[in-house]
């Protein structure tokens, strides 16, 4: 058995042969343009508003609890639905004629789709992203100088001589992160733990318990890690293996011990953080990859993941040098919702891509290749007669589950005299154990240092904390809806707020506002056997002769940056050997 940075300095590290650093090039063509010059009218929102990371100035502040929450949610916006799922009926019967024919057509703007288009950027790549910001759930904001996340805040540090370090350092991430190599402080009972994986704060019982889960860590890390995406050969049997049964099944049987209530609280808290699900419900080789990564540390850069995507974003944003700066954005395609995907009739192999334009109006283009970077309950919708062209797919998309999830990020206009990373909120010591539990109880699982890459402390007066409140229970999604939901989680944050403040020692006179982040389509939940069952497999697979291609961390139905990375290294491979 291969443990984890065996396999990524050897196997994936072949990958970092292959050049990176390309250049747009348009073939003595103008993009953008007509062949009469004139340009190509695409609808999509400014630069200023499609940027990944966005500043943010004045917002209308509304008092809850003594509190000031920003009004309404950041994050997942659906203006004139009711939730995401529908497409605005923008064509009856065939779609709109065909203004353009490209490439490769990106559909979804998060880490996905901007690596997809990244890695293709030698086609002249067409990215579209339904919202006006890209980056999906890494986007960021900047206040007051202070850059933070709205959702993926972290990469686990990538092995020497691996396509991970060198996209990484490709974007300059290197040059900005910290590292990260500490346990995570626990709070218990009102109290920060920094040693509570060390048997701090805990009777003897607890103690010997939390030295074998120790234990069984460091095994599951340094020669059990189970590798996701799968390599292929016998190093998949293990995978397949430990996909057929739950996270908390196999602890149990790893410890051959009790398991105490403080322990299985922890355990707990990192799932639904992680997972947005428990740790009876994910499985065992889901649960491992991500538990055991985090014993090599984690790198975090200025806004967490939105760094990622705007360096991104900037370097597909440069493919419009070649565009007449009247026909600009071109190649970024903020507000643009894709709304229907087809195969044409005829020669090339090509696809018909139908979109929603900022003003409301209805257009396509045509592509060679098509990367559908979005989730796949959102494909099922846009890509015509799914369910006639290939049922196979369609009834792997249709078993995949997902959760929502909710982010608060907390402005502050004070020092924070606490330097750490990430503190896990354990309360008592009791979590839920199921999702009846977990909906009857709805809490913030852990607090972030969202200035953490700044540097050691002090940081200065601008500070931002984020918490992540996970919704593990199966309808917790669709609460995030309605306005009245707003008000219902607002008026459940504001004493977590408050309690989390005195926590760290910080005045509740002095937070500036709450910012609350909704993902309805966050977590994909990895359940026990679907990599074993062939699920996923059945998922990432492209579709309509290769017109088709999946990329989007519901493939493996991991919440891992890395898998989204990953997995769009090997599909834009292929694309780029068959254009």
């Amino acid at each position: 058995m291969q443990n984890r940075r065996e396999f990524i300095g050897s196997g994936l590290g072949l990958l970092s042969a292959l050049a990176l650093k390309r250049k747009a090039f348009s073939g003595g063509q103008l993009i953008g343009a007509s062949r009469s010059g004139d340009c190509i009218d695409i609808g999509a929102a400014s630069y200023e508003a499609s940027c990944p990371m966005q500043q943010i100035t004045n917002v209308p502040t509304q008092m809850v609890d003594g509190i000031p929450f920003a009004s309404w949610y950041t994050g997942d916006d659906f203006p004139g639905l009711h939730h995401p799922m529908p497409n605005p009926n923008c064509f009856d019967g065939n779609p709109p004629p065909i203004s353009e024919e490209i490439e490769v057509a990106v559909v979804g703007g998060g880490i996905s789709g901007l690596t997809s288009a990244y890695l293709l950027r030698e086609h002249n790549p067409v990215i579209f992203e339904m919202h006006n910001q890209f980056g999906g759930a890494a986007r960021g904001e900047v206040w007051n100088g202070v850059p933070y996340s709205l959702g993926n805040a972290y990469v686990i540090t990538p092995d020497p001589g691996t396509f991970l370090q060198d996209i990484y350092q490709e974007l300059g991430m290197n040059e900005v992160v910290r590292i990260d190599s500490n346990n995570a402080p626990v709070e218990l009972d009102g109290e920060v733990l920094e040693g509570f994986f060390d048997g701090e704060g805990v009777g003897p019982i607890a103690a010997k318990a939390i030295a074998k889960y120790r234990e069984v860590v460091t095994q599951m890390a340094n020669i059990d890690y189970p590798v996701i995406p799968l390599i292929g050969g016998s190093e998949d049997d293990w995978v397949y293996e430990l996909d057929q049964k739950t996270l908390k099944q196999d602890i149990q049987d790893r410890m051959n011990m009790p398991i105490p209530d403080v322990l299985a609280a922890a355990i707990q808290s990192y799932c639904y953080s992680s997972f947005a699900a428990g740790w009876e419900e994910i499985s065992a080789a889901g649960g491992w990859n991500f538990l055991a990564a985090e014993e090599f540390d984690r790198w975090v850069c200025p806004g967490g993941n939105s760094y990622m995507a705007l360096k991104m974003w900037e370097a597909l944003k440069q493919l419009d040098d070649n565009v007449p700066a009247s026909c600009r954005p071109y190649h970024i395609r903020g507000g643009c919702r894709v709304v229907d995907v087809r195969p044409i009739a005829g020669p090339g192999n090509k696809s018909q891509v139908t979109w929603v334009d900022t003003d409301g109006k209805c257009r396509a283009l045509l592509a060679k290749k098509v990367v559908m970077a979005c989730p796949k309950f959102l494909c099922k919708e846009v890509i015509h007669l799914l369910g006639n062209e290939d049922v196979a797919k369609l009834d792997a998309i249709e078993s995949l589950e997902y959760r929502g999830y909710l982010v608060a990020n907390i402005l502050l206009d004070a020092p924070i005299k606490r330097d750490f990373y990430d503190i896990f909120l354990l309360g008592d010591g009791i979590y839920p154990m199921n999702q009846s539990e977990a909906e009857d109880d709805r809490f913030v699982c852990d607090v972030l240092d969202g200035n953490y890459a700044a540097g050691s402390l002090p940081h200065g007066l601008s500070n931002v904390l984020t918490l992540y409140w996970p919704l593990p229970f199966d309808f917790g999604r669709w609460t995030l809806l309605h306005e009245a939901n707003w008000n219902n989680y607002s008026r459940m944050l504001a004493p977590q707020v408050k309690r989390i403040l005195k926590l760290l020692d910080v005045p509740d006179t002095k937070v500036k506002q709450v910012r609350m982040t909704r993902w309805g389509h966050a977590m994909p939940i990895h359940a026990q056997g679907l990599i074993a069952n062939g699920t996923c497999e059945e998922v990432r697979r492209p579709t309509m002769n290769d017109r088709l291609f999946f990329v989007q961390q519901d493939n493996w139905a991991l919440p891992a940056v890395e898998n989204c990375l990953l997995d769009a290294k090997h599909y834009t491979d292929i694309i780029s050997d068959q254009l």
